[in-house]
């Protein structure tokens, strides 16, 4: 067995690195970055996890956009996935911005400054560490990529396909990017679902390693 983290849409892992530097597990973890290819639909990507995990059991940690591939990882049922922890997740479009977001120029993020960024992902737990932790995911995406993602985002359209994983749905109280509604998406197609629910920006393993940590261990089936 291992633990697997999948990431937001950026799609590098860099982002998770508060959190591994903090997470101890009696398993192995491992950080796994979206594919880099030209085709990033939903089937594609899931494909491609699916040849790597094999036949092995995993757990899955997943941010944001991530949650549609454990979603979709989970009904498909073709590798053994023993429990997802959903943080900041959506099977919906998340929210206006979520819904806009394929008609803005991603390359913006370059041109945003410090400090609006920090206020808006990090908000009171904002640091020069977590903006340059930001700064250095985005200079490692892949900009078309990126582009493909958040249209999936503003288009997908909500599942009806219920799984039985046992799964962990986490919900930030001050998320920007993700709004209180999406809950009920995963209530309804969960069928072994606990809810908690956090007070943290979107960026909850970024902001509050330690706190999450603790709060995977509290569900966390080895």
């Amino acid at each position: 067995m291992k633990i697997i983290l999948l990431p937001g849409v950026d799609g590098t892992g860099v982002l998770f690195e508060p959190f591994v530097n903090i997470f101890k597990a009696d398993v192995p973890v491992e950080v796994v970055p979206l594919t880099k290819d030209s085709d990033q639909s939903i089937l594609n990507q899931v494909s491609i996890i699916e040849d790597a995990v094999g036949n092995e059991e995993v757990i899955l940690i997943v941010e944001s956009y991530s949650g549609l591939l454990a979603y979709e990882l989970a009904k498909r049922n073709k590798i053994r996935i023993k429990q997802i922890f959903f943080f900041g997740c959506f099977l919906q479009p998340p929210s206006f911005i979520g819904k806009i977001g394929r008609f803005l120029p991603v390359r913006l993020l370059n041109m945003l400054p410090d400090k609006l960024l920090s206020h808006f992902l990090f908000n009171r737990w904002s640091s020069p560490e977590l903006t340059a932790l930001f700064r250095k995911a985005i200079e490692s995406v892949d900009f078309p990529n990126l582009k493909k993602r958040i249209k999936t985002i503003a288009t997908y359209q909500k599942p009806s396909q219920v799984i039985d994983v046992p799964c962990v749905y986490v919900q930030a109280t001050m998320d920007n990017l993700v709004s209180a509604y999406n809950v009920k998406a995963f209530e309804e197609v969960c069928s072994n679902l606990q809810v908690e629910f956090v007070e943290a920006t979107h960026m909850l393993l970024q902001t509050q390693p330690q706190e999450m940590s603790q709060l995977i261990h509290k569900y966390l089936q080895l």
